[in-house]
């Protein structure tokens, strides 16, 4: 008798973007290799490191939606922040060594002068990264050479304080509300603001509530992610691929258009309709540089493209996030 050969089955790997909110204690990376465990799939990246101190918002970009990882890494970043006046630390931050202690002085209206130093800072700066922090030095993260003790030179970034709100003063505690720009070490706006007061001061708590157009009323936990992969109900917590992408224009093409774009034939300017439907002609009135979504005909968001100042070929692709089904 012959033997039956099964028809094997055929597993879409997930693609798309969860929203993850962070516990405290766990790294992000922590968090990707949960996820990668849960869904089954190695394709599995975040938007950006949250100290383990941190919590709250936390996206996990899945499968084609890893492409746009680095784009969503732009988005400006909003903190609820605590604070500890009078104790420094190695780190900045609660998890670390105390290396000063400054008590603080009697007879000082200590409240109207945290809120008038925390008034001076929104607005453009330049801050150093800390020696305790993931990005990388001559191959190496800082903190691994902080851990060894070495100190080396940092170069200082450009980062924007867009506002600071909510502030409660709770002596030696501090709290506030934090609207940053990339690349912002939350920790070091708090030593910073010691060294100003000249009482020094760390970190003890951080929730990110918001990263860019997401909002920590989206978020899951992990434990409700597992409920959802084993439930085979990952479809309700899992968003498109676009979502972090929400506040870009949305370009639609034809399908003869998006093959064309896949062979890397950037399209003309009579190919082009935006989502309010003028078609070329919006082209020429959104400003060169801008990034936008693109739809395939039938075929949903497939690649990201940037406005140039071309009349003739308004659209230069960035990149190819998926390639539709012939």
């Amino acid at each position: 008798m012959s033997a039956v050969t099964a028809t094997p089955t055929l597993i879409t790997a997930p693609s798309g973007v969860l929203i993850i909110d962070k516990p405290l204690g766990w790294t992000s990376h922590d968090v990707v290799a949960r996820v990668r465990r849960l869904l089954g799939t190695r394709k599995v990246g975040h938007t950006g490191t949250l100290d383990p101190l941190g919590t709250g918002v936390l996206p996990v970009c899945v499968g084609d939606a890893t492409k746009v990882a680095g784009y969503a890494q732009v988005a400006d970043k909003v903190y609820q922040v605590r604070l500890r006046l009078g104790v420094s630390t190695d780190t900045q931050d609660s998890t670390g060594q105390v290396i000063a202690t400054t008590p603080l002085a009697e007879g000082v209206d200590w409240e109207q002068r945290v809120r008038d130093a925390l008034a001076e800072i929104p607005g453009d700066a330049w801050q150093t990264p800390p020696m305790y922090a993931a990005i990388k030095m001559d191959g190496e993260p800082l903190y691994k050479k902080a851990r060894r003790g070495e100190t080396v030179e940092r170069q200082a970034r450009h980062i924007i304080i867009h506002a600071i709100t909510d502030v409660v003063v709770e002596l030696p505690e501090v709290g506030f509300t934090l609207h940053c720009s990339k690349g912002t070490y939350v920790r070091t706006v708090a030593a910073d603001l010691g060294a100003v007061l000249g009482l020094g001061a760390h970190m003890t708590a951080l929730r990110r509530v918001a990263c860019g157009p997401v909002r920590i009323t989206e978020a899951i936990t992990l434990e409700q992610l597992a409920d959802a992969a084993d439930a085979d109900r990952l479809g309700d917590v899992l968003h498109v691929e676009d979502y972090l992408l929400a506040d870009q224009p949305v370009l639609h093409v034809s399908e003869f258009t998006c093959r064309r774009m896949i062979q890397g034939i950037a399209p003309h300017v009579s190919e082009c309709r935006f989502a309010n439907g003028e078609g070329g002609r919006l082209a020429r009135t959104v400003a060169p540089g801008t990034p936008c979504r693109v739809y395939g005909e039938d075929r949903g968001f497939f690649a990201l493209a940037e406005i140039q100042d071309d009349p003739v070929r308004p659209v230069r692709i960035r990149r190819i996030i998926k390639v539709p089904a012939n």
